[in-house]
Formats: C-alpha cells, structure tokens, sequence
C-alpha cells in the first residue's frame, strides 16, 4: 500500500473561495481515482491561502485490470455448420490478440454472436498518477481564474510549485511551466524561510508520507498546514488573549473561518482604540473591525464594547504590527464617526421624501412606492392577527421609517448596517423604542441560522416587506431560476416560513398575496414556489418524502402544512393508516372523472350504501370541524370509521348499476367521499410499504 501527496503552491488565494476550493479538490480527486481503479483507504485535502494539499492513503500499487467483453460477428458467420471457426472468426480473434479457442458465444437481442474477452493489465499508480494529477488541478471550479507569464494555462491564482509523491517517489509531470518535484516553501517570514524538501520516506518506509508526517514537516517550515487545528489555534489564542487583559473576544464563525484562511502561522496581538470612537453605536465598531480588519472585537462581562480588538497577523512578530494597525482602524473609525454625525443631524422622518430618489426594483418604482406597499399590507396582516390599536400604529410607523436609513452615509459605507442604523437613529430622533426595535427586527433573518424578530410589531412588518419582494419580482417575471436567485427571494421565502413556524402564525397563503397586489397567476407561481422551499424543511425534520407531498396539497398555509405533515407520519405508524389510504384511492380511481353532484337519499337502495351515506355524513361532518380547529391527527382519524363501511360496500353494491339515475348517485356518493378524504390529504401521494 502507498500514501500519495499533491501540493499546489501559488499566490495568495481569496480566503472565501478556499472551502469550495478544498472540497471541490478532494470530489475531483475521489472521481478520478475511481474512474482509473485505483483504490484507497482515504482522502484528505489541508490547505493555506499559498497551498492546496491532496493527500491520498493506502493506494494499490497498481490500477486493477480492466476485463471486457468485445462484440464480434454473427456466431453463424463465425463458425460452419460443424463448428469450426470460420474466417470471420479468425480475422475477428486476430484483430483482438486472442486465440480462437478462447472466443466465446452470447445471445444479444435473440441472436447469437461472438465476443472476446480482453484484459488490460493495469498501470502502476506511479504512472496514473502522472496523468490523474494534472487532470484534477485543470478540472477543479475556478471562481476567478487568470494567466501569466506566456503559459496558456489558467488558474485562481498564478502556480509557484507542484509537489507530487507516490510513495517513495516523485510524480513526475509538467503542468503552467512547473516541472512537479518534492521541493515545498516555507512560511515567509521567521527562521526557516526559504524551501524545503518534502521527505519521500518515513522512517525509511517505501509506503511515503504519511499526513501526520507531511503536517510535521510542514510545521517546522513554520507552516500549519491542517485549517482545522489552524482555525483551533486561533480560537484559543483569541480567547486567551482576550481573558488575559479580563474580557472576552466576540468569535463569529464566518470572521473566524476567513481568518484561518488568512495566515499559515497566526500569532495575535491586543490593539487599542481611541476611546473617542466609543461614542459611536457598537455596532458600527463591530462591523468596521470584522468586516474590514478582520479583528475580533472585545467586550466586558456585560456585552459592552472594550476600547480593544485582537489582530491575527501571519507569523509576524514584529511589534510594530500592531500600531500599523491601529492607525488603520483609527482612520476608518474616524470616517463612520463622520457619517454617524452627519446623519443624526436629519431626523428619521425627515429622510422619507429622499425615498422617491431610490430605485427599488426596475418596474416595481422606487423605494417610497415599496414602503406605501408594505404600510397597506402590515397593516392588514396586523388586523388578521388581531393585533390592538396601540399596536397596529406602531406597526404602521415602523413600515413608514423602515427604509429611511438607506439615505444615510452610515448605510451607504456599510450596508450590512441596514435596519440597525434605523434603529439606532430612531431613537435619536425621538422615535419610542417600539419603532426603533421594528425597524431594526423587520430585516432579521438576515441569513440562515440569523435570529428571528421577537416583537409582534416586527414580525409584522417582516412578513409584509418580504412579501412585497416577492409579489411584485414574480408579477414582473423575476423569478429564480434553477441556481440564480439575484434578488435573494429564496431566502426571503426562507425568511417567511421560518418566522410562521416560529411563532404559530396562522395565514392564508393566496389572501395574503392578493392583499400584496398579487394577481390570480401570480398567487399560483408563488404558493408553488413557497411550497418548494417548505419541502426541504418538511424533510430535514425526517418526514418521508410522499407524505411531504400528500401534506403539500392543495398548499395555502405554512403552518397547517406542517401540521398536517407530522399527523400523517404519526398515522403512518399505525396499522389502520394503510385502510384509509388503499379506500382513499379506490374511492377516487372509480369517481375521477365525475362531475360533483348532490347525493340524492332517496334514490339510495341497498342497506349498504343507504349505511355509507349515513356515516359519511357524520364522519365529513367529523373532519370539517377537525380541519377548522386544525387538528389534523383527528381528522386522519375520523376516516378509519370508512374503511370497513366502504370495502362492504364495494363487495356487495354494484356502482355500475343498469338504471343510469342509481348509477349517477353511487357515482355522486363516491364523489363526495373523495372530496373528504383529499380535502385531508392526496393520499394517491403516499406510499406504502411491500
């Protein structure tokens, strides 16, 4: 067995295309070597902004071989009629290096013919190698990709060094006019700066390096190849720094993730700032030193904002470091404390009318006619859930000032700022704390996993604006197409179903989007559409996938499809549940095509049909109320008392009945059974087992 390893060494990569970049690596990696037959026991892919790393474990020492079956011609044609092998037989066994004896004969579409069995021997890994590697670095994705030198090569960034190992050799290869060799860099800055020469052999054994040698070797070049024990390290340096001066680091994964992309060797310092800026709303500080430093922010035991932050520089050590940096974030602090005094110098509601000058979306007009939109709407959400006055005024104000910050410098230098800054220039502006929280709350969530908004007055204004999004993109033909979503209307879908099924918010899909101005296509498109996004989250809670889809009919409620869904699945556990689905569908093969009618009584002969029609009644009586009172545990329920009732009915009453009028009334009968059972459910979705 061999261990493998591909290094690619270039120029600083993006930290935010290295995780794709590394998965996408090691997919490549997995493909490649399965389609040549090479086994292994592990893939693994380290990497640093100067080196995307492969390395491959217990490979064969060689491809196994390939055995095919070649067609050759008729076996009549191949063979006389006693046997022996004509010239056909022997061009065809010539032309396939194989003797004549070893052909044999298989029938293929009812005729029979000749065929040879060729094995390829495989090649050495060493040699697939030489043609896999290459292959791999040409066919990874390459979100930006450029040329240099006169190459005609393309790649992220330009190529510095390939290191190729199999075993205990070099994989030899030539790819952008680097020959691959076992020569690496080292960090580049400390005490070994310069390159090195990674080790074939560990211990003196053929098999190669292994990871935890590379990692070894690599360390001591002052590089820590492993991002995880890389982003570990700088977590814990974060934190002990921060605890030694009594505060901690506020660690946000995404900064964190960026970071360990930024630096092979992270060492950290503690930087000041000056406590001037404190005056300005922490979040300000937080997103100017996350967002364009990349420090970590440092607050006190009760989450107020130190005059601190932790720099992760990359292996340097010079102190001087660190004034650099603080003069850095001293000037861009110094320009959000301008935009933040120039701004409250306007009141909130005194920024509405510049509203008219922002474009919200072409044809849909500009960011004043959205804000008049969602007043109307909030509005009317806030009545259907049956908000107070005091609340619906509020609800109001926070739709009317809701984009007022978009005017603003702050926004404008920092867009992730929306709705904070609102917040914080409401209440500077005189705004109650209502208002200011609304205004800040109706953006949340901003991503997934983001937190939700708390106050009813926001959630409010949250579904109202997301809604209006959605409503007027799909009325002008904006809607997103398989992996193009430019106007984020998934995540404002996600938004949406997230705050309903958080708070137990009960809506009627298709009138809220006509209170949105959405036409009749248009409430189809986007219940279709709201349905596909609340798929995925039906699954992820392990609901199986037909009875997603028997939940998600007839769907115009996020909340009571949810219901409804985890009712099924607790009735599909139980015995009964197979009657009422096998009865649900054989009630609607038979009526499919039959128009609704009204069951006559009279017109009811025999005992069976007269006692299905009377329990009908009472059980559709039964699932109505259950519906209204969206229990739908009971409304799956109140259908088994039909299984044995129907199945006696279907044995001893003949629908098909010679008078046409008790024909058309058993039809009718059967109509008005399936119309109860699918106003439950489509359970011609759900699939049962055997």
């Amino acid at each position: 067995m061999l261990n493998a390893l591909l290094e690619i060494g270039c120029e600083e990569i993006p930290a935010r295309f290295m995780p794709d970049f590394l998965a996408d690596l090691k997919n490549k990696a997995v493909e490649k070597l399965q389609q040549e037959r090479v086994s292994f026991s592990d893939v693994k892919t380290l990497g640093t902004y100067r080196r995307l790393t492969l390395i491959i474990e217990d490979l064969t020492k060689k491809q196994a071989d390939l055995s095919e079956e070649v067609k050759g011609p008729p076996a009549d044609r191949a063979f006389d009629p006693s046997g022996r092998p004509t010239q056909a037989a022997l061009g065809f066994a010539a032309s396939q290096k194989v003797s004549v004896d070893d052909l044999i004969v298989k029938t293929v579409g009812g005729k029979n013919y000749v065929f040879a069995n060729i094995v390829k021997k495989g090649k050495s890994t060493e040699k697939v190698l030489a043609e896999i590697f290459p292959a791999i670095i040409n066919s990874l994705c390459q979100p930006l990709a450029m040329r240099w030198g006169d190459v005609d090569f393309k790649f992220i960034r330009p190529i510095h060094w390939i290191v190729a190992l199999c075993g205990a050799k070099v994989v030899k290869f030539k790819l952008a006019g680097i020959t691959s060799g076992n020569k690496t860099s080292s960090h580049r800055f400390g005490n070994n700066v310069g390159t090195g020469l990674v080790p074939v052999r560990t211990n003196g054994q053929p098999r190669g390096l292994s990871l935890r040698s590379y990692k070894k070797f690599l360390l001591k070049l002052g590089v820590i190849v492993d991002q995880e024990e890389r982003k570990g390290k700088i977590r814990q340096m974060v934190e002990a720094a921060a605890q030694k001066i009594g505060a901690s680091a506020l660690i946000e994964v995404d900064l964190l993730d960026e970071v360990t992309y930024l630096v092979e060797n992270p060492i950290v310092y503690v930087g000041k700032l000056n406590a001037e800026f404190l005056k300005i709303p922490q979040d300000v500080l937080i997103t100017s030193m996350k967002k364009n430093q990349k420090y970590f922010p440092l607050i006190d035991q009760s989450g107020k904002l130190q005059a601190k932050f932790v720099v992760v520089t990359d292996g340097c050590k010079n102190k001087g470091v660190v004034e650099g940096n603080q003069k850095v974030i001293s000037a861009r602090l110094a320009d959000a404390k301008f935009f933040f005094e120039d701004d409250i110098k306007l009141p909130l509601k005194g920024r509405l009318a510049e509203l008219e000058r922002i474009a919200f979306f072409e044809k849909l007009g500009t960011m004043a006619d959205k804000v008049n939109r969602v007043i109307k709407l909030a509005e009317w959400i806030g009545k259907r859930l049956k908000c107070d006055e005091a609340s619906l005024k509020t609800i109001k104000r926070i739709a009317q000032l809701s984009k007022a910050d978009l005017t603003t410098k702050m926004v404008y230098e920092f867009p992730v700022l929306q709705g904070i800054m609102g917040r914080e220039y409401a209440l500077l502006s005189g705004e109650g704390p209502k208002v200011a929280r609304g205004i800040a709350e109706h953006y949340l969530p901003r991503f997934a996993g983001d937190k939700l908004p708390q106050s009813i007055e926001g959630i409010v204004v949250a579904l109202a604006d997301r809604l209006d999004t959605l409503v007027g993109c799909f009325s002008i033909g904006a809607i997103p197409t398989g992996s193009v979503d430019p106007y984020g209307l998934r995540r404002a879908v996600n938004g949406i179903i997230r705050i309903i099924l958080d708070k137990k918010i009960d809506l009627l899909l298709d009138e809220l989007i006509e209170h949105g101005g959405g036409a009749v296509t248009v409430q189809r498109q986007l219940l279709a559409f709201i349905g596909g996004r609340l798929k995925p989250i039906l699954l992820e809670k392990g609901i199986r996938y037909d009875i997603v889809e028997a939940a998600l009919a007839n769907f115009n409620d996020i909340l009571d499809a949810v219901e409804k869904a985890e009712a099924l699945t607790q009735a599909g556990r139980q015995k009964w549940f197979a009657g009422v689905v096998k009865s649900a569908e054989r009630v609607a093969r038979i009526s499919k095509d039959v128009p609704c009618e009204e069951v006559v009584a009279s017109d009811l002969v025999e005992k069976e049909e007269k006692e299905l029609f009377d329990l009908y009644m009472k059980v559709n009586w039964e699932v109505g109320e259950a519906i209204n009172k969206e229990e739908w545990a009971r409304a799956v329920q109140s259908l088994v008392k039909l299984t044995d009732p129907l199945e006696s009915f279907f044995d001893k009453v003949l629908v098909m009945h010679k008078d046409e009028r008790i024909k058309l009334n058993r039809l009718a009968l059967l109509k008005s059974l399936e119309r109860m059972y699918f106003r439950v459910a489509d359970f011609s979705k759900v699939v049962l087992p055997g």
